[in-house]
């Protein structure tokens, strides 16, 4: 019997040690006929093991589940314009001006809670609960005529939605191994990025062909409803649900010298602890606060080709998107490249790439009478080289520094510290003129050049 065995598992050949017999580690074995009549045996390694599988299951439905919480955000920021012009409510400037205003303050608290309750109830329950919230919140939105409705019900909607990202970092962290973070994420980033863009043309399109906004809520609601139900049906909370092995991570020295993360049995308060008393944590955070004061200046660059070119609305902002076509190219490979080099070769890397954004913002900074060629061309590589240092050490950090007990958590605060400067940028720009705009833009990558370079010189960045 124990021979019959023995056999057995040579003609399976070898078994991958970081692979459950579920997940497919022996090679496959294809039993052919021959045309005499005999069986013939052909060994050949699997495709995708059935880890894999659901990986990329996981992935694919948190990128199209956050592209629509994407889809439904800009759908209801999109719809203020409109609503102005509806005869039917006595909705002003004023007033969608103090319906945003309130959003980014709801937004703001949305993100001091949601990742520690992503933390707590896990990625899975959040993610889906937040899809039903935001399509529920979402159509309710499209029914309301009173101003104050309007601004309650967008405020709760943009609490839900601020949980989406908190969730999806909890599951990341939870199914991939932590050399594959810098490529995951730069998927998810992309979500963000093309959501965004995608969505606002989609829905703009839509409005301009004559459609109702009301009928453009439901839109975005009933894509975001099809998500959900697609999330409810496949998202599983780690791969131990499904009997698979759990995502590997790099070996950490735990606060009684084992191998396990330092957070991992810590309560919530010593997590928040630990995390003040990191000089990477605070370096990490100040590069985050002036990077999102250099992004946020794709918002207004619109307006300054508007003016500076004499372009028309439309063509200014065809020029301005090229912003977020170099940040997509950008993410396409920047995170494989992050994930495939060493800790010296990483800062190297990030820092070139934001020493070119310090240089394109030089550009706009010192030529007043650029040509559209050349603006087009300054602006992409502008979005290409500041997208990878935005999204990628932060995102890592996140997840390798807080362990899957709080990784949402983590996230929430380090997103928290460039939300609060983009309310602050947003607010100086129509104050600013063009040349002292951009002057504290060249000051603020160089600043977050400076804290960046310093934090992956740190332990915690390797």
């Amino acid at each position: 019997m124990e021979f019959a065995e023995e056999l057995d598992q040579k003609g399976k050949g070898p078994r991958d040690p970081l692979l459950l017999p579920e997940d497919g580690g022996g090679d496959v074995l294809d039993h052919l006929k021959t045309r005499d009549g005999d069986l013939k045996t052909r060994r050949r390694k699997p495709f995708l093991t059935r880890r894999v599988r659901w990986q990329v299951a996981i992935f694919c439905c948190l990128f199209l589940a956050y592209f629509s919480i994407i889809l439904c955000r800009v759908g209801t920021e999109v719809s203020l314009a409109a609503m102005t012009d509806d005869k039917e409510l006595e909705f002003t400037k004023f007033d969608a001006g103090t319906v945003l205003a309130y959003g980014n303050g709801a937004y703001i608290v949305g993100k001091m809670v949601s990742g520690a309750i992503a933390d707590t109830f896990g990625g899975r329950r959040v993610m889906i609960s937040a899809l039903t919230a935001v399509v529920f919140f979402t159509s309710l939105f499209a029914n309301v005529y009173t101003k104050l409705f309007f601004i309650a019900i967008f405020m709760v909607n943009k609490i839900c939605m601020s949980s989406g990202w908190p969730a999806l970092t909890k599951l990341v962290c939870i199914w991939f191994d932590e050399v594959h973070y810098g490529k995951v994420f730069s998927g998810m980033s992309i979500a963000s990025r093309s959501g965004g863009l995608a969505s606002t043309f989609v829905l703009g399109g839509l409005l301009s062909a004559g459609l109702h906004w009301r009928i453009i809520l439901f839109v975005a609601a009933t894509v975001a409803f099809s998500m959900m139900i697609m999330s409810a049906c496949i998202l599983r909370e780690s791969p131990g649900d499904l009997g698979l092995q759990t995502s590997i991570k790099k070996p950490k020295d735990d606060f009684k010298g084992g191998n396990g993360h330092p957070l991992e049995k810590a309560r919530l308060n010593e997590a928040l602890l630990y995390f003040a008393r990191s000089p990477a944590f605070w370096c990490l955070g100040t590069a985050n606060l002036f990077m999102t004061g250099c992004m946020e200046m794709q918002s207004i660059l619109p307006l300054y080709f508007k003016d500076s070119l004499h372009l028309t609305p439309g063509h200014a902002t065809l020029v301005a998107s090229s912003f977020q076509a170099g940040a997509v190219a950008s993410l396409m490979i920047g995170g494989i490249v992050y994930d495939h080099i060493g800790p010296r070769a990483r800062f190297l890397f990030i820092t070139s790439l934001l020493g070119i954004s310090t240089g394109c913002l030089v550009v706009l900074w010192t030529v007043p009478d650029i040509t559209i060629a050349l603006a087009g061309v300054v602006v992409f590589i502008l979005g290409a080289t500041i997208s990878t240092p935005y999204y990628i050490p932060v995102c890592v950090f996140s997840m390798s520094f807080g362990g899957e007990k709080y990784c949402s958590t983590l996230s929430s605060i380090l997103d928290m510290f460039g939300y609060c400067a983009s309310i602050a940028m947003d607010g100086i720009m129509g104050a600013m003129s063009w040349h002292d705009l951009f002057t504290a833009q060249v000051v603020s990558c160089v600043m977050a050049l400076l804290f960046l370079g310093i934090f992956m010189c740190t332990k915690a960045a390797r």
